[in-house]
């Protein structure tokens, strides 16, 4: 029998909590309580758990197996993650880790167990499969241990699991003049697209973003347009992807007028037309909404079309590469990760994950300039 102490640093200093920690001599297990602020607490949990089990009248916990507290999990996670992800992390449980798990005690788990599993993952699939498996394993253990309390903090088994790191993978990307040359190639001005394809090289937003416009997101007023909801693969519309993607973008005058000419026919059409029954501003040939797999089929037939009449052919690139051409480009020619995180919806930290390489780039570059303007004076 004793009180355990927790400790952890956050923003604010060390935090601590106090939960009790009993014998159970029934199962040759402990019990544990719950975390308590106040040591004083912890020592009532303790007593109130001695005398249930001098009593028997102890409940263990049902959700003893793993199966049972992914199901669980599973069940919540419509109220924890956006729709695409949830999907995913479902598809993940079931295809990865649900055989391998699924009849083992959940606090049996070791460590080992885990590490023998992303060993044996990282040998036929790759680092990002692998990496997936390990968030969802760490969520429903975390979740195991609150608010299912069928696990103590200090036995979560993915304590010291580490993931793999991911090799960096060059992304081929438009310069300026090529998304110039692009844009204003009159086939490409006359594709039903068009505006989108503004909007996606000269913002640098997710597909899903620029598919998600409702039709009073654009504000005449100081010519913004605000960003608050994406649309999946699926058509199911969700919110942005992390509170930093709500934001507001300021559009500059020739991609307002773009814009601004896109909603004006579409409000036209809603107003008689009944496919044009809905809030998105763009929209298909035939007035339905647009999801980002169409979108992307839709950009590579434009490029496809661009490259077979131009005498120079653009680098066959991804929807989402116009993202990064965003970025690479900005960002080379001296705009603050800020600023550029800013109006692409990420975080400082994950734009500069994201691009370090331009940012090692630029080191060389200034080592090199230093390193020339010195041996000069030799």
């Amino acid at each position: 029998m004793s009180i355990q102490k927790r400790s952890w640093t956050t923003k604010k200093g060390v935090q601590y909590r106090y939960y009790a920690c009993v014998w159970n001599p029934g199962t040759n297990k402990p019990i544990y309580g719950k975390q308590r602020k106040k040591r004083k607490e912890a020592v009532l949990d303790e007593s109130q758990i001695l005398k249930e089990l001098a009593s028997g009248s102890h409940s263990i916990t049902d959700h003893k197996t793993f199966g049972k507290c992914a199901d669980l999990w599973l069940a919540s996670a419509p109220n924890m993650y956006r729709r695409s992800t949830c999907k995913t992390y479902t598809d993940f449980y079931h295809r990865h880790i649900e055989n391998v798990f699924q009849a083992s005690q959940i606090d049996h788990i070791e460590p080992m167990k885990i590490q023998e599993f992303v060993n044996s993952l990282s040998k036929k699939y790759s680092p990002e499969t692998v990496n997936k498996c390990i968030n969802i394993l760490s969520d429903i253990f975390q979740f195991a241990i609150q608010p299912l309390k069928a696990l103590a903090p200090p036995d979560n088994p993915m304590i010291g699991i580490k993931r793999l790191k991911v090799p960096y993978k060059k992304k081929v990307t438009w310069t300026d003049e090529q998304v110039a040359a692009f844009l204003n190639s009159p086939v490409i001005k006359a594709n039903h697209y068009y505006s989108m394809f503004c909007v996606s090289l000269i913002l640098g937003m997710r597909p899903g973003e620029v598919c998600g416009f409702c039709d009073d997101d654009l504000i005449e007023q100081n010519h913004v347009i605000m960003v608050h909801r994406t649309i999946d693969k699926e058509g199911n519309v969700d919110d942005t992807k992390n509170t930093n993607s709500i934001r507001a973008l300021y559009l500059p005058g020739v991609l307002y007028d773009i814009v601004r000419q896109k909603q004006a026919v579409k409000l036209q059409l809603k107003s008689y037309h009944p496919d044009y029954q809905h809030d998105f501003l763009f929209t298909t040939v035939k007035g339905r909404p647009v999801n980002p797999n169409r979108y992307s089929a839709k950009f590579r037939e434009a490029l496809k079309e661009y490259n077979n009449q131009e005498t120079e052919p653009l680098p066959v690139i991804p929807l989402y590469n116009c993202r990064h051409s965003f970025a690479t480009n900005n960002y080379e020619r001296g705009e603050s990760d800020k600023v550029l995180s800013d109006i692409m919806g990420n975080s400082p930290k994950t734009f500069l994950q994201t691009y370090a390489h331009i940012r090692r780039r630029q080191s060389d570059q200034a080592v090199t300039a230093y390193e020339e303007k010195i041996f000069q004076k030799l």
